[in-house]
């Protein structure tokens, strides 16, 4: 009889008081597992958007390289003439940032901006085959400079090229080429009049590509 109520208890299972303990043990892990997680996950989105845009800064420079000159063409033709490019297959019909910027009103503007896949991985400025840089002769285009379309960034916007810093002369501003990322914030804190001496503001996420004297 001992015996068998010993097995009675034994197959109760848990008391209240144990679920409620456990319960409690479960939800303070998930409390600390969750928040750590999460951080790790955003180092990783930094990481490859820094990777990234070195990638899409290491072909236009190659394409620099090749015509001596950025991608900056416009539809007519007429060099050193674009001010900001978004990566990405598609130009935005809305803005994807979170508050405005010059990059933004540039690159989405009709006449000083594009999508820098039309110079780096079609040539075609501004959408337009009539506008096409050289393919013949030493100075030429060589392209395509990207294995495929050029990328969002980890939070699903472009990445823009202030490619007005390339060629614009002006005493003391844009003097400064990027490739950024608006970050996790989704607005860009870096300065579009840039000097020699501004950096990368904020929680943008980018890399240097030249600097005019």
């Amino acid at each position: 009889m001992e015996n068998f109520q010993k097995q009675v208890r034994s197959q109760r299972g848990f008391t209240l008081v144990e679920v409620i303990v456990v319960l409690s043990v479960v939800l303070l892990l998930t409390g600390i597992a969750v928040p750590m997680l999460s951080s790790y996950m955003e180092d990783g989105r930094r990481a490859r958007a820094e990777a990234e845009a070195k990638v899409v800064g290491a072909a236009v420079m190659s394409f620099y390289k090749d015509l001596g000159v950025y991608p900056a063409r416009n539809s007519g033709g007429t060099n050193n003439f674009l001010y900001s490019l978004f990566t990405g297959p598609t130009m935005p019909t809305a803005s994807p940032w979170l508050a405005g910027h010059n990059f933004i009103t540039w690159g989405m503007g009709g006449a000083r901006g594009d999508l820098l896949n039309n110079h780096l991985l079609q040539n075609v400025p501004q959408g337009t085959a009539a506008a096409a840089y050289p393919v013949a002769g030493n100075v030429r285009w060589r392209g395509p400079y990207l294995n495929g379309s050029s990328p969002n960034d980890p939070w699903g916007r472009p990445y823009v090229v202030n490619i007005i810093s390339g060629h614009f002369q002006h005493a003391t501003l844009y003097k400064r080429v990027w490739v950024l990322s608006a970050g996790p914030n989704g607005r860009f804190d870096t300065n579009a009049n840039a000097t020699a001496t501004t950096d990368i503001g904020g929680d943008d996420i980018g890399v240097m590509l030249t600097q005019q004297p």
